[in-house]
């Protein structure tokens, strides 16, 4: 079973750490331009103070489902599935949805109180 998983997880990783360090470049070469041209002070400090509160809330979302989805694989290690049985992936999207609903839930709760 470890065998088949290795190149199930490091090609998302691969994919997703490309993705990632694409989306730094980008963003740096936007604020780098707005800077340049002068752009509205007020644009400039909207996207500069306010884009790290956005990723807050991102992490909170993967951050939850990446438990989530750990916690799927616990209980697969214990029950002593296979990756070829049906309940391997019935559990993973269970608790990959539970951790999305999770996370749908703590901010809806944030939003009522504040």
């Amino acid at each position: 079973m470890p065998d088949e998983l290795i190149p199930i997880i490091i090609v998302p990783f691969f994919l997703g750490t490309i993705a990632f360090i694409t989306k730094i470049l980008s963003n740096n070469r936007v604020k780098r331009e707005l800077v340049n041209m002068k752009a509205d002070s007020d644009m400039i400090r909207k996207m500069i103070l306010e884009a790290p509160a956005m990723n807050r809330e991102s992490s909170l979302k993967w951050g939850i489902v990446s438990v989530a989805l750990g916690a799927g694989l616990a209980l697969i290690h214990v029950l002593g599935l296979d990756g070829d049985e049906p309940m391997t992936y019935a559990i993973m999207f269970m608790f990959g949805g539970a951790g999305l609903l999770g996370h749908y839930a703590i901010k809806s709760d944030a939003r009522i109180e504040s």
